[in-house]
């Protein structure tokens, strides 16, 4: 019988017409709550598909409750607050007769203490564990309130149920097992040594919870990175170490009964490496190790058969190198949940991120006798070997990227999330090991809809006890925030009636689509070197071509980062200030420059060797395009973005002085030498190490071009940034000071505030000191 696959999307939208529009202020963009509701985290699907959880305040306020809901939908209940758990003790605060100045410890730092968090599910979908006020929870659903497992204070992190009766979880460094059937807490890890700098991260149990699998990072090269905080009575410095590490994987029993762990002898890696991930295979004797190395330009995948025993085989199932870096997506990797000799990876190989079946060929041969007192893990009976032959099968292809994959349970089909249909959006499909497409026939392209919406998180649960398998995803659209659904993927299901998702959460406020009366508009703007730049842009109401408007460019951060979807994404507030500049009489516009994520590896490198390079010029072209065809005045021109977007504010300021009027740089790189030593592996990804390639980090760094300031800049940065490092504008004041810039250029530092502001007084501060620099510089 041929088998189906249905996966249908639809997602109802509140419509953007109507009456009613209201004039947007800083001030409320920034609030908390905020204007357009607090969107849910956290969420966990259950592993039998039948609930999922989730963190949420119904006041939109922090801290936020535990709430739980039906993936068949239903009212959400709120389960859980942290007024049911114990207060978390602290060391008692001396008396402050001098209580005049700052208070440390306000209400919104109290509020945001000890929240819930780390929750994760047992096999069974009746139990939750989870922390709290570094302490560890037991939490069986419908049995009143939590359990208390700890009183240390320790903050117990990495927790996971091994079976229903089993918690993994770290603590001081080190991996431990508490059985709650009597209480017995055992070690399993004994390599961290924080007076050394070994941690033990990546814990992987296999399947049954017999077997643990670690990495130790040796990470005594890397180096201290101070970041003082002045709010204090006295100068206080906080030590954030970073660089890279030496990393081993290392196997253990989950009972404790060994003393010494089994470390997998992995081929020497060349220069700087890292190992992304770690997967056991079906049978729960195997591993799957994804390591990159060549300095971030390899990429192997290792399958180490029966890890530990006598007939321990080590594979080599793929190997690539990338001349740039290798692309972030191809960590994808997963065993077939059936079947032992076969796995599925990502891979950027033919130009665009896709899906690969690695099938292993099998042989047999007589099983090795295993004397006692061997020191192996376990031991083998299956008489099956590996040839070490892998056959490696491409499942999908096109001009699209494949970034979210899972195997369907009971199933030959692999159920993805790509830009397939459109980069803005994205879309569910499925693909079988054959390379058969599950194109869901007419009821797929019929139903599929014209501008799919921005899908992320998605979540697959295990369909155990014979039920079917759901999917649980957040979903948004520009101008409608992301909430939780759901849709089960039956195969072989009957096509009589059409079946849509289910909306488990509604978190927006009412009528908040009403407040955008700019929407959007997405466009192709044509590269000076021939391609086709994915933006966006907000017009204006009443938008006259005979008129000239003045015009902001956003530019987004992270460098590997998209914004061009039709979506809600971690920039709302910048979303509805673009708004707000729009109905103040701005053009905006908003574009994903070379490097930016979700076109494939040739757009995602373009940058190698030269940040502010090609991304560069794409922000001159598409300022040249809008000046042509959308009556923006080339005398009245803004830009704005943080971090990444900070640096290309400045670069532009710099570089581009008569053609920007104001750039405003939030928490912007100005030197990424510096930021080598906050980031090396983003950096060396793109520039390479400063040592070996010094041109490439100056020509790609703001400072160097400092002196071609001639127009005005406003500079923001939070001096609590343990990311781009406050240093960044120091440096680059104090060169501006010297080089007698001082009419162009004005700063703010945010003293509280790391490289994400969280106080919305600080948001506000600085969007309303940004909207004041472009009203006086551009409007007049």
């Amino acid at each position: 019988m041929t088998k189906r696959f249905f996966v249908l999307f639809f997602l109802s939208v509140i419509s953007a017409a109507g009456l009613g529009a209201q004039n947007l202020t800083v001030r409320e963009i920034m609030a908390e709550p905020s204007i357009a509701g607090m969107r849910v985290e956290g969420e966990k699907l259950s592993p039998d598909g039948s609930k999922a959880i989730y963190l949420w305040n119904a006041e939109g306020k922090i801290p936020r409750d535990l709430y739980l809901v039906s993936t068949s939908g239903g009212t959400p209940q709120k389960i859980l607050s942290i007024s049911d758990l114990p207060v978390p003790s602290r060391t008692p605060e001396k008396e402050n007769k001098l209580d005049y100045g700052l208070d440390l410890r306000d209400q919104f730092v109290k509020d945001r203490e000890n929240q819930l968090g780390n929750f994760e599910w047992s096999p069974d979908s009746k139990r939750l564990v989870f922390s709290y006020g570094g302490d560890l929870y037991v939490y069986t659903l419908g049995a009143g309130k939590p359990m208390r497992l700890t009183q240390t204070q320790a903050a117990e992190i990495g927790l996971r149920f091994l079976d229903n009766d089993r918690i993994l979880y770290s603590q001081n460094g080190n991996l431990f097992v508490w059985n709650l059937t009597n209480n017995l807490i055992t070690q399993i890890s004994k390599e961290a040594d924080p007076q050394k700098f070994i941690s033990v991260t990546n814990a992987t149990p296999n399947k049954s919870g017999s077997l643990v699998a670690y990495v130790v990072s040796d990470n005594s090269k890397q180096r201290a990175l101070v970041v003082p905080n002045y709010l204090d009575e006295f100068v206080q410095a906080s030590n954030v170490r970073r660089g890279w590490s030496d990393q081993k994987v290392l196997v253990t029993v989950a009972d404790g009964s060994r003393d010494t762990p089994f470390e997998v002898k992995l081929p020497k890696p060349e220069g700087v490496s890292n190992i992304r991930s770690l997967a056991w295979t079906a049978g729960g004797r195997s591993l799957v190790i994804d390591r990159v190395d060549k300095d971030t330009k390899r990429r192997q995948l290792f399958y180490i058969r029966n890890v530990g025993a006598k007939d321990e085989q080590l594979i080599l199932v793929t190997e690539e190198t990338d001349d740039k870096w290798q692309a972030p997506l191809s960590a994808i990797v997963e065993p077939n949940p059936k079947d032992d000799s076969e796995l599925f990876f990502a891979s950027e190989r033919d130009g665009y991120n896709h899906l690969y079946l690695a099938k292993l060929e099998a042989g047999t041969r007589a099983v090795a006798s295993v004397p006692a007192g061997g020191e192996q893990v376990a031991t083998s009976s299956n008489p099956t070997y590996l040839t070490g032959k892998v056959n490696i099968t491409q499942l999908t292809k096109g001009n699209w990227q494949v970034e979210w994959a899972k195997w369907l349970p009971d199933t030959d089909l692999i159920v993805y999330c790509s830009t397939e249909k459109s980069p803005s959006g994205r879309t569910f499909r499925g693909v079988s090991t054959t390379g058969h497409l599950a194109d869901f026939g007419s009821i797929w392209s019929l139903r599929w809809p014209v501008a799919a919406p921005m899908i992320e998180n998605p979540q697959l649960s295990m369909g155990i006890d014979s039920k079917i398998p759901v999917l649980v995803y957040s979903a948004s659209r520009w101008n409608q925030p992301s909430d939780l659904y759901s849709f089960p993927l039956c195969v072989g299901c009957a096509e009589t009636e059409p079946r849509t998702p289910t909306q488990l959460t509604h978190t927006a406020t009412a009528n908040i689509s009403r407040r955008w009366t700019a929407e959007p508009k997405f466009i192709n703007i044509r590269s000076s070197d021939g391609k086709q730049i994915k933006s966006k842009i907000y017009l204006p109401t009443g938008f006259d071509k005979s008129k000239r408007y003045p015009m902001v460019v956003f530019v987004h951060g992270a460098g590997y980062l998209q914004n061009t979807i039709n979506g809600w994404n971690n920039y709302y507030r910048e979303f509805m200030f673009n708004e707000l500049l729009t109905q103040k009489g701005y053009v905006v516009l908003d574009i994903d420059y070379r490097g930016s994520s979700g076109y494939g590896r040739e757009w995602r490198t373009d940058v190698y060797d030269f940040l502010g390079g090609k991304d560069y010029d794409d922000e001159l072209d598409a300022l040249d395009f809008m000046i042509k065809n959308y009556a923006v005045d080339a005398k009245r021109v803004g830009v704005y973005g943080g971090s990444y977007g900070g640096f290309m504010a400045e670069m532009l300021a710099f570089r581009a002085p008569e053609k920007i009027a104001a750039a405003a740089a939030l928490r912007p790189v100005a030197d990424w030498k510096n930021y080598y030593a906050s980031s090396p592996a983003y950096t060396a990804q793109r520039l390479g190490f400063p040592d070996k390639n010094p041109d490439a980090y100056k020509r790609s760094s703001p400072i160097t071009y400092a002196d071609g300031l001639k127009t005005h800049l406003l500079i923001l940065h939070g001096m609590s940034d343990t990311n781009v490092h406050v240093q960044d504008s120091v440096q680059l004041v104090e060169k501006l000071i010297r080089l007698g810039k001082t009419q162009y250029f004005e700063t703010m530092f945010y003293p509280s505030e790391n490289h994400g502001f969280e106080r919305p007084e600080s948001w506000t501060d600085e969007y309303e000191r940004i909207l004041a620099f472009f009203e006086k510089n551009l409007k007049n």
